[in-house]
């Protein structure tokens, strides 16, 4: 009887202290994808399956302005539509800017633990200029919405962020695609602007910066 009650006793010990671990353990955050200017979802396609295939839980948002205030604002009606209370964020070209907009300018119950962007503007294109503020000019490097948003530290928080740009991009130049403050830099070659979305190499790096990694190089 003393040896079945000590070898219940030890198995409920067990117990107690496996069963907090298994609590712990979460699934991953979802993925929200953003398109960039004049974008939509099914330019996600590629990423989406294979973030999919990983286990992630994924969807691409359909923007409907050019105007990256207006598109922080719809992601957050979004994210609050869906529920979710913590998410990672993966934009595309201008998508990066309205990403960034909203976790650093909109107020929101929702966590953002990993930031993404692929070839994003992040301090302007002059092309942009030639263009209305509400459809694209925000991209301009002279621009009051840049000015804002790049004031101060570009990565405030415990989000964990990485900027993801292409030395053969033919719209944005590496010296725009930077992140000041504290983010980690993956410089990739051979990419098109408009095909690091879907890019395996580029999926691959997605998913280890989303799974709080560095596939590049930290700078601050």
């Amino acid at each position: 009887m003393v040896r079945s009650l000590s070898a219940l006793f030890a198995a409920l010990l067990v117990a107690a202290i496996v069963a907090p671990a298994g609590v712990l353990a979460a699934p991953p955050d979802p993925v929200l994808l953003v398109h960039g200017y004049r974008g939509n979802p099914s330019t996600w396609a590629d990423m989406k399956a294979f973030l999919e295939s990983k286990g992630r839980t994924v969807e691409a948002i359909d923007l409907a302005s050019e105007d990256n205030v207006v598109n922080a604002k719809a992601i957050s009606a979004f994210l609050k539509d869906r529920g979710w209370t913590r998410v990672d964020l993966v934009g595309q070209s201008m998508g990066g800017l309205s990403a960034r907009y909203f976790v650093k300018s909109i107020k929101s119950a929702v966590t953002v633990d990993a930031y993404v962007s692929l070839g994003t503007p992040q301090y302007g294109i002059w092309s942009a200029c030639l263009l209305p503020s509400w459809y694209g000019g925000q991209m301009c490097p002279r621009s009051g919405f840049l000015r804002d948003l790049n004031a101060g530290d570009d990565t405030p928080g415990k989000t964990a962020w990485t900027t993801i740009f292409s030395t053969d991009d033919e719209y944005v130049p590496v010296s725009a695609t930077r992140l000041d403050g504290g983010a980690c830099h993956v410089q990739v070659s051979g990419m098109t602007h408009n095909y690091m979305d879907n890019d395996p190499a580029i999926m691959a790096d997605v998913l280890a910066a989303i799974d709080g990694g560095c596939p590049g190089e930290m700078r601050s």
